[in-house]
């Protein structure tokens, strides 16, 4: 009895990890295409949790919802539709908000992986058929709070300046008097010899006197 029991246990764990999750409140986002701006409410798919299950067991998604995965620190990245019913577009953004790949019309279930080589800051899943009917395409930007919180956290590249810069002399604090230099005749290279202001001549020092015989 007591196996039965614990069969049926597992069984209830299974049924309640399947079922369908309720919608997260939304956030709006735009896509700047070339016929004009496409709008979504989105959810934000940010934990671990959100992240590994993305939309899956939905029994549908509206019209203009989808979902955004918040890709952080911005790497490649793969994506499959792993119990996800519902056909998807995806569109993976890069870390300058553009958009760098397009998958259209992700199969449902299907669990082939869907890789992006190149570094994604974030993935958004929209109803298929929604990148076809609205003209977007790889280069489109994208609006979002996500993506705009990263502005000053771009992915660092090759983008340094080549020119040296050159360290400008110091100045000092106090400005050095000039030595003034002593005159000399234009006629002869020899120096000469000061002049003696006082006319009064000089007189010879006295010649230290004898010590006593003795």
């Amino acid at each position: 009895m007591l196996k039965y029991a614990k069969l049926f246990l597992v069984i209830l764990l299974l049924a309640g990890c399947s079922k369908e999750q309720p919608p997260k409140p939304t956030t709006p986002l735009i896509i700047k295409a070339t016929n004009g701006d496409v709008r979504f409410m989105v959810e934000v798919a940010s934990t671990p949790e959100d992240l590994k299950t993305g939309l899956m067991n939905r029994a549908n998604l509206g019209f203009n919802s989808g979902m955004i995965f918040n890709i952080y620190p911005v790497r490649p990245t793969a994506m499959w539709m792993k119990d996800t019913k519902i056909p998807l577009d995806m569109l993976f953004v890069g870390p300058d908000t553009s958009i760098i790949m397009i998958k259209e019309n992700a199969a449902p279930m299907s669990e082939d992986h869907i890789i992006c080589k190149e570094p994604v800051r974030a993935v958004i899943e929209i109803n298929a058929g929604q990148i076809k009917r609205h003209g977007i395409k790889v280069g489109d930007k994208v609006v979002h709070a996500i993506l705009n919180s990263m502005v000053d956290i771009k992915t660092p590249g090759p983008e340094v300046d080549s020119q040296p810069s050159i360290a400008s002399t110091p100045k000092a604090d106090i400005a050095v008097p000039a030595i003034k230099k002593l005159d000399q005749p234009a006629s002869t290279s020899e120096p000469v010899a000061p002049k003696i202001e006082n006319n009064t001549p000089a007189v010879a020092p006295k010649l230290p006197v004898p010590a006593p015989n003795l």
